[in-house]
C-alpha cells in the first residue's frame, strides 16, 4: 500500500513537532552527534563532570523499542541506563518473552534503573520513598540479575520534583538537587521535545555536562505522530496477545471455536 500525502495541516503539526526526529535511523546520527560533543557516562560516576552525557531511558511501554534502541547504541559503542516499571500498562517483565529483552539489554553493557510509579503508594513525606523504591529495586535485581543503580519517577509531580536527595532506598535519585541544578536537560516526554530540541542542544555543545532522557516507544522506523506511535505500541502488544493465545490453545490441543 502506498503512503498518502499528508495534508497541510499534518504537515504543519509534523514540522511544528518534529516528528521526522523521531526515527531510529536519526537516533543513531543523535548518537553520533553527542559522541562530538560529550563522554557518555553513568549515574553511578558520580556528579557529571564537564563534557560528559548521562543517557537515560525511561522505559514507559514497550521493552521492544528499548531493546531496538540498545542495539543501535552497542552498535555505536555508547552505553545508556535503562529504567524499567514493574507495573506498566503495556508491558509485563514477569513474561518470560519481555524478560528476556530487558536481560539482553543489561547484558549489552546497559545499566539498569527503576522506574517507579508512585500512584499507588499514596506518599506523604520524601522519607516515604525509601521503601517503595528498595522494595522494587530488589523485585527488579531479581529479575533481570543486574544491579538496579539508580531510580526515576514516573510523570513526577511538583512533590516529587522536590524531593532532591542523592538517593532514595540506596538508589541514585535522577531528580537530585546536583543534576537539577548542575546538569542540562533534555526530554522527549509524550513523543516531541518538551522544553529544548536536542539535534540543537547537541549542535551548540554549550552545556557543561547534559541528562538527555528519552522513550523507546517514541522512536520508531519511520516518522509519525505521537498519538500513531502509541497506538503502535497498544496494536503491537494486542497482536502478541492474540498469538499467544492461539499458541496456548494449540499446544494444549483445544479448539480455537470461532477463530
Amino acid at each position: 500500500m502506498t503512503a498518502r500525502a499528508l495534508l497541510p495541516p499534518e504537515i504543519e503539526l509534523a514540522e511544528r513537532y518534529h516528528f521526522a526526529d523521531f526515527t531510529r535511523a536519526n537516533y543513531r546520527a543523535l548518537l553520533r552527534l553527542a559522541r562530538q560533543q560529550y563522554t557518555f557516562s553513568s549515574f553511578d560516576d558520580g556528579v557529571p563532570g564537564d563534557g560528559t552525557v548521562l543517557w537515560r531511558h525511561d522505559v514507559d511501554y514497550s521493552v521492544h523499542s528499548a531493546a531496538a534502541l540498545a542495539r543501535i547504541e552497542a552498535e555505536e559503542g555508547v552505553h545508556a541506563t535503562y529504567f524499567f516499571r514493574l507495573r506498566s500498562e503495556l508491558y509485563n517483565l514477569m513474561e518470560p518473552p519481555v524478560l528476556q529483552l530487558a536481560r539482553e539489554i543489561a547484558a549489552r553493557g546497559h545499566a539498569v534503573g527503576l522506574h517507579l510509579d508512585t500512584a499507588d503508594y499514596h506518599l506523604a513525606d520524601e522519607r516515604d520513598l525509601d521503601e517503595p523504591i528498595a522494595w522494587e529495586s530488589d523485585m527488579l535485581e531479581r529479575l533481570l540479575g543486574h544491579p538496579v543503580v539508580a531510580v526515576s519517577f514516573h510523570q513526577p509531580t511538583p512533590f516529587l520534583l522536590g524531593c532532591q536527595r542523592a538517593r532514595y532506598g540506596g538508589r541514585i535519585n535522577t531528580y537530585a538537587a546536583h543534576f537539577q541544578q548542575q546538569v542540562g536537560y533534555v526530554s522527549d516526554s509524550n513523543g516531541y521535545w518538551r522544553y529544548r530540541r536536542l539535534e540543537t542542544v547537541l549542535t551548540e555543545g554549550t552545556d557543561r555536562a547534559l541528562q538527555v532522557l528519552t522513550h523507546p516507544e517514541w522512536w520508531t522506523e519511520r516518522a509519525m505522530s505521537p498519538a500513531a506511535r502509541i497506538e503502535r505500541c497498544i496494536a503491537g502488544r494486542a497482536d502478541a496477545m492474540r498469538a499467544y493465545y492461539r499458541d496456548d490453545m494449540s499446544r494444549a490441543g483445544r479448539i480455537n471455536v470461532g477463530a
